[in-house]
């Protein structure tokens, strides 16, 4: 039996990647912070529960709020890497992601005086399982990653769907794919996002349960500005409007229900248990030999 892990992707309502007014670091200082409401209600609904999450969290979040990332540590939930300044993997050389990265983490490690060996990367760019870019993370010494979709354009519908190990030639990664299914007959997210809030709860627990039935460690996710009815106004194009906004009036509903059915672990103890176990596949570097990046 496989178990669910809860991640949180800890980034302000504004941090939304590409976007020419929202993306850049030089306008956030003009908006209204909103994450010591937001984030505080994500934890008050897995206070008691028995549910423990890994919190993603931006190097940027942990300089700007660092009483916020102690309260994540205060509660007993782990905290995780998501970059720094919340850019695609793919905007950055290899060598500005390896900046990123060391910064997010000496922050946060400066922060929580913990070390931080998990990453999810923002907006799912992380793409493929051949991304160098797991060299830099291996390198650096994370040992987890949780970044890739098999749900296009995210990420192809060839990317592992359960627990896998990649062999880089820095060391190895174990990766912890969130949940994936589909929607009206399309791949699509299952463990998040709008996709995720239009999809029955019902189903969606029969989906964790059925995976975790397979030996799976399910990851959902959830970011704290799906639990903001009083989210600003946002100048966004009709799909970005439906993805962002599409269905989160159910959010602390749904977590509140799903905590209280379910026992969620994090990431570290998810990872502990398949390496015991030695519950997944390993793409070696062979394997990875022209996987696209």
């Amino acid at each position: 039996m496989g178990t669910p892990v809860l991640t949180i992707d800890v980034e302000e309502w504004f941090h939304v990647c590409g976007h020419p007014v929202y993306s850049d670091p030089g306008n956030w200082p003009g908006f209204s912070k909103r994450l010591h409401v937001t984030l505080r209600r994500i934890l008050e609904i897995l206070d008691g529960s028995g549910s423990v999450a890994t919190f993603f969290v931006l190097g940027w979040v942990a300089r700007s709020s660092p009483s916020l990332v102690r309260e994540i540590v205060a509660a007993g939930h782990e905290v995780g890497c998501h970059g720094d300044e919340h850019r695609r993997i793919w905007e950055m050389s290899l060598q500005d992601f390896r900046r990123d990265l060391a910064r997010a983490r000496g922050t946060l490690e400066d922060v929580t005086g913990q070390p931080i060996h998990s990453f999810r990367a923002p907006e799912w760019s992380m793409r493929t399982a051949g991304n160098p870019a797991f060299t830099i993370l291996a390198e650096e010494g994370f040992r987890v990653d949780s970044s890739l979709m098999a749900v296009p354009p995210l990420g192809p519908v060839t990317n592992p769907k359960a627990p896998v190990m990649i062999q880089t030639p820095a060391g190895p990664i174990l990766e912890l794919p969130p949940l994936a299914g589909t929607f009206l007959g399309f791949p699509a997210m299952m463990g998040g996002g709008w996709t995720s809030r239009f999809t029955r709860e019902a189903r969606l627990v029969r989906l964790i349960e059925e995976s975790c039935n397979k030996g799976e460690f399910p990851v959902l996710y959830a970011h704290p500005w799906e639990f903001d009815p009083e989210h600003p106004r946002m100048k966004l194009g009709v799909a970005a409007q439906v993805v962002h906004f599409a269905g989160t009036s159910r959010m602390p509903v749904r977590l509140a229900n799903l905590v209280r059915k379910i026992r969620f672990g994090n990431v570290s103890e998810a990872a502990r248990q398949l390496r015991l176990a030695r519950r997944f596949d390993v793409l070696s570097k062979d394997a990875l030999h022209g996987v696209a990046a």
